[in-house]
């Protein structure tokens, strides 16, 4: 079941995934792969940057602010990564990263010119390429300066409007999962009706499947601590 999410994000993906290892020991994601798959849900900003120049290196970290003004207003499932250059790394690495807790991937060249994961986002210098959760290109911003806030507004908007607040397992959309979204779930199944948040196994039709990966959820939710007496009727 998990080959099959899986296999059906990646098709949405296509053009835009990387999977490298995050370099900036600041941010909290350091040591680990990303993007792709594990932040594959995220809206994801990737900032084309070189490391050393000081106005890229000023973006990086105006990038980390606006990243935590998002996170505080509830914009959780928002990153903003950086893609730097491999052979830059030991010399300017530290530098570029001494004001910035987002994540730092490297890029890798043959001939110092033409780059892997520009040319898969046929990406330019100091541009940010902004996907969307669903992997679709939502739009492209080049920094002409070395201050963000001409493009602050530009990306805000694109995020919020982009933005998915739907949780998987949340049927009945009241902000938590529990037995009525599974009592709904039932009824629309019986009633032959189609709801996206819940067909847990993304398969495009809600069965038994969902019902039962729904009562998971629920089940890995519950308190160890709590005993459930089960009476019979007198």
């Amino acid at each position: 079941m998990r080959i099959l999410i899986i296999f059906l994000i990646a098709i949405g993906f296509g053009q835009y995934e990387y999977s490298l290892e995050d370099v900036n020991t600041n941010s909290e994601l350091y040591g680990t792969s990303i993007w792709y798959p594990s932040l594959s849900d995220y809206i994801t900003l990737h900032y084309f940057a070189t490391q050393g120049w000081m106005g890229w290196t000023s973006i990086f970290g105006q990038l980390s602010d606006f990243q935590e003004e998002l996170h505080s207003e509830g914009y959780d499932k928002v990153i903003i990564i950086g893609v730097g250059k491999d052979f830059l790394q030991d010399s300017f690495g530290e530098t570029f990263c001494e004001n910035s807790v987002l994540p730092l991937v490297l890029d890798t060249s043959e001939d110092f010119i033409n780059f892997d994961i520009r040319g898969q986002f046929e990406a330019s210098h100091k541009e940010i390429v902004i996907i969307g959760s669903d992997g679709n290109l939502l739009d492209r911003i080049v920094m002409d300066f070395d201050d963000i806030t001409p493009y602050l507004e530009q990306m805000y908007d694109i995020i919020i409007q982009n933005y998915d607040t739907s949780i998987l397992g949340d049927v009945n959309s009241d902000g938590t999962i529990n037995i009525l979204d599974i009592v709904q779930l039932a009824n629309m199944i019986l009633l032959g009706q189609f709801e996206q948040t819940a067909d847990l196994n993304m398969d495009g039709t809600l069965n038994i499947l969902d019902i039962v990966l729904i009562a998971n959820i629920i089940l890995d939710d519950w308190p160890t601590s709590t005993t459930i007496i089960l009476t019979s009727p007198r």
